[in-house]
């Protein structure tokens, strides 16, 4: 979709409004009114670190609605994902309503266009996550010039697995998350991924410790080595959602030591929900045999833009550097021609 293309006639996308608090108590829709709230108080943050971007990072989302006839439909929000904001991520469309005359397909396209072309975000990337059966909804991802960087599996606990397994403490270590093991654990993780999504995603090992709970840390063999950990999740679609990650190399204590955390975690009420890749099929072998199973996959996709502040236009990244590097090029001195040198002998 172009990004000078108008929208629809009778609907308006903009950012949420205190009026669009009275729109919901019109409507009768009030079991959203604490939701909008509360993202109304992270809009006027978001816009105060917006007018400091040197001083303090952006933390806060972004929420855009769409209004039809004055009936609030949808809305969607947009989250750095990084403490230097230079990644958002973008949710799923939330519809609270019916439309008359709009598809949520149509509506999709118009939130994302909104976003990527006429927001106040100043970032140079994007991911969002996709349910791998919302086939409609990957469409217009892909159509927005998203492209797919893995295929990420949600396992969580069976009721039925409640046991906990002894801990061989002389095998492998637990440590929580702290500064020192989260500059590792981060140095793992960025040998193991793409430097496309390395550059897509840009996390740096701050992002890691920072968003740390109760239930990240990291497995040390004896030689106090980090073979493996639990880290916060990239895109997280649930409270207590932490990825699971491992060395390139297989150790095989990691049959061991995996099952022994996982087994043991003690998430109280919240249900914890594990994400792998799909490519890693020897984490997912282990946590299919210890009565985990897979509850949703998921397909996360990104775009890289750079935006120019003269109508928000957009360009690519590698477009970007070769114009530069021909730049650079086109303003090196000229050599001194063969002539020259003979005149000066």
């Amino acid at each position: 979709m172009k990004n000078n293309e108008a929208l629809p006639s009778g609907l308006i996308i903009e950012p949420l409004k205190l009026k669009h608090l009275s729109m919901l108590k019109a409507s009768k829709k009030t079991k959203y009114l604490g939701i909008f709230q509360i993202l109304l108080c992270k809009k006027w943050f978001s816009s105060l670190e917006s007018s400091f971007t040197s001083l303090i990072p952006t933390r806060n989302s972004t929420c855009l609605v769409a209004v039809e006839k004055d009936n609030l439909i949808a809305y969607i929000l947009a989250t750095p994902i990084n403490r230097r904001g230079t990644c958002w991520s973008i949710s799923e469309p939330y519809f609270i309503g019916d439309s008359i005359s709009f598809s949520r397909y149509n509506l999709l396209q118009n939130l994302i266009r909104k976003i990527l072309y006429e927001s106040n975000i100043n970032t140079q990337s994007f991911l969002i996550s996709i349910n791998t059966n919302e086939n409609q909804n990957l469409s217009v991802i892909r159509q927005s010039g998203f492209q797919p960087l893995r295929i990420i599996k949600y396992w969580n606990k069976k009721e039925s697995n409640k046991y906990r397994i002894k801990e061989d403490k002389d095998s492998f270590i637990w440590e929580k998350l702290n500064e020192e093991n989260s500059q590792q654990i981060w140095r793992l993780e960025q040998a193991s991924e793409s430097i496309n999504f390395r550059s897509i995603f840009d996390r740096q090992w701050l992002d890691i410790y920072e968003k740390r709970n109760t239930l990240t840390g990291v497995i040390k063999s004896k030689e106090n080595n980090i073979i493996a950990g639990l880290i916060p999740s990239i895109c997280p679609q649930y409270n207590y959602s932490l990825e699971l990650i491992r060395g390139l190399a297989w150790d095989e204590r990691l049959n061991r030591s995996i099952p022994q955390k996982i087994n043991n975690m003690k998430t109280g009420k919240n249900k914890c929900y594990i994400e792998t890749t799909s490519e890693d099929k020897k984490l997912n072998d282990i946590l299919n045999k210890n009565n985990w199973e897979i509850t949703e996959e998921r397909v996360l996709l990104g775009r890289s833009v750079w935006k120019r502040k003269n109508g928000y236009k957009l360009k690519s990244i590698e477009t970007e550097l070769l114009t530069n590097l021909v730049g650079n090029l086109q303003q090196q001195p000229e050599l001194p021609s063969t002539i020259q040198i003979e005149k000066n002998k």
